[in-house]
């Protein structure tokens, strides 16, 4: 899914740039098409017919790639970080909701059908009561 709306922020910036070197701005030379055509020995403004349209197609891949690697990395960063669920229990004297300090998994021995019971637990700390509890927040066969 991400992979496809890289793709369609690249063919939107690249229809932008296109258009805008192409038709907007022909006489603007917007950097950096003509630079890099010359390095091939290509005058793009000596083509008397498409030359505009020659620039701006160059502008459009340029600035799409560039625009598709930066959404792309930003997209990595923003998805690497995963949200970390927070579980509450309740106090066993005061019955207030507290958030729970710590959490692990637990894997038990298997059964005679060779299931293993899985169970998460959590630390809780009650800051009216002071006093420290675990519980058991999920629990399944694995």
């Amino acid at each position: 899914m991400v992979a496809l709306i890289g793709g369609v922020v690249f063919v939107i910036v690249f229809l932008i740039f296109t258009l805008l070197s192409a038709f907007a701005f022909p006489s603007l030379s917007i950097p950096p098409a003509e630079t890099i055509l010359g390095w091939f020995g290509i005058d793009a403004t000596a083509i008397l017919q498409h030359g505009d349209w020659i620039i701006g197609l160059v502008n459009g891949v340029i600035y799409g790639v560039i625009v598709w690697v930066a959404f792309s990395v930003v997209n990595l960063a923003v998805k690497g970080k995963k949200k970390e669920e927070v579980k509450f229990a309740s106090c066993p004297k005061c019955k207030d909701m507290i958030v729970a300090r710590k959490t692990w998994i637990m894997m038990g021995r298997p059964d005679r059908l060779g299931k293993r019971m899985r169970l998460e637990i959590g630390l809780f700390d009650c800051p009216r009561c002071d006093i420290t509890f675990r519980r058991i927040l999920s629990k399944g066969k694995v």
